[in-house]
């Protein structure tokens, strides 16, 4: 049977697509096809749409009020039942998609070059003319870029997306550089961009069991379980899945690190079942008047370039040994090492465990 293709119309000319791919024009939740997108003129300098970029999508992915419109008018299936994606994206951290630029299909977001402003529009991180492969990727036809610096026009990876704004100029090296964090030559990470080997991590609770994998948006998401997936929006500083306490003094509790105990077992943690004192470290020593601390403080977030375990020490909270000027991590074997740092005013010169 003869394929037809659909013909949309954009801000630089048409693209040709299959129908058989296209999820919104072929979906039986949309009766107008292209029209329950496309309508009249449109406003100007968008592609036909009766809406700015984002407030389209809101049409379908916003309140329930808003979709009622939709539904009135013909456009909308009411049989379909979409997440509010716009009450992410009012939350306190979040993607700024309103104060943001516009995007333009033949764009190049501006990683690695300075001449665009940068954005964050839907269209950004979706194609909305192509299909989502449920539990395989939630994005399809997406530029991103690879982690050596090239640009691709369809990222097969969740990260690669991620890559068009997270990471800095080629040669460049920053905190916020994600190509360099996720490098394959990082001594640890979690396993974002290679996988892990699954071995020594006995903390990890059933739901992280057997995963060697994991995306971006397995962390950068929304505190509800039960919402919208991706990182559009959290209550949560870093737009976080959960609340996670980085000050050098901390009070441990479920909530200071219900973040990292989502894939980290509370009693296993503080059990020492993977370090021997990270009972002492977190929770500290009330009696003698020293308060635990954070697991930033010795653990980063997405890698260590030298060290194993993610051992990366946070120099708001330790500094250097006097006078030796060291602060190392040095790995002596299977729950054995040693540290070189001042910590709580007390010299670790080395400590060790």
């Amino acid at each position: 049977m003869k394929k037809t293709a659909l013909y949309i119309v954009g801000l630089v000319g048409l693209t040709l697509i299959p129908a058989s791919v296209a999820t919104h024009v072929g979906s039986v939740y949309m009766p107008e096809g292209c029209g329950s997108c496309h309508v009249g003129h449109g406003m100007s300098n968008e592609p036909m749409l009766s809406a700015s970029q984002e407030d389209a999508c809101y049409q379908c992915h916003g309140s329930v009020d808003k979709k009622s419109v939709m539904i009135a008018s013909g456009r909308l299936s009411p049989a379909v039942s979409l997440a509010d994606i716009e009450a992410e994206f009012d939350k306190l951290y979040h993607h700024p998609v309103e104060n943001s630029g516009e995007h333009s299909p033949d764009e190049r977001l501006p990683s690695f070059s300075k001449s665009q402003m940068a954005h964050a529009e839907c269209v950004d991180c979706h194609n909305p003319h192509q299909r989502v492969h449920d539990g395989v990727n939630s994005v399809a036809r997406v530029t991103g870029y690879s982690l050596s610096g090239q640009y691709l026009e369809e990222a097969s990876q969740e990260y690669e997306i991620c890559l068009k704004c997270h990471s800095e100029v080629i040669g460049g090296r920053s905190d916020a550089d994600m190509r360099t964090q996720f490098s394959p030559v990082v001594t640890s990470m979690h396993p974002v961009t290679r996988p892990s080997s699954g071995k020594g991590q006995v903390s990890l609770t059933s739901y992280s069991q057997g995963r060697t994998t994991m995306n971006c948006s397995d962390c950068h998401r929304s505190e509800d379980p039960s919402g919208p997936r991706g990182p559009h929006g959290s209550m949560y500083k870093f737009m976080l899945s959960g609340n996670y306490s980085v000050e050098a003094e901390a009070d441990e509790s479920p909530l200071a690190y219900q973040f990292c105990y989502s894939c980290h077992e509370r009693n296993s943690i503080l059990g020492n079942e993977s370090f021997p004192l990270h009972r002492e470290h977190i929770v500290g020593d009330p009696f003698k008047g020293i308060p635990g601390t954070s697991c930033y403080t010795c653990h980063a977030s997405h890698s260590s370039e030298r060290n194993l375990f993610l051992v990366r020490f946070n120099r708001e909270a330790v500094s250097k040994t006097q006078p030796d000027n060291r602060m190392e991590f040095r790995s002596l074997g299977a729950k054995s090492g040693e540290c070189y740092l001042m910590c709580h005013g007390k010299s670790h010169d080395p400590a060790r465990y």
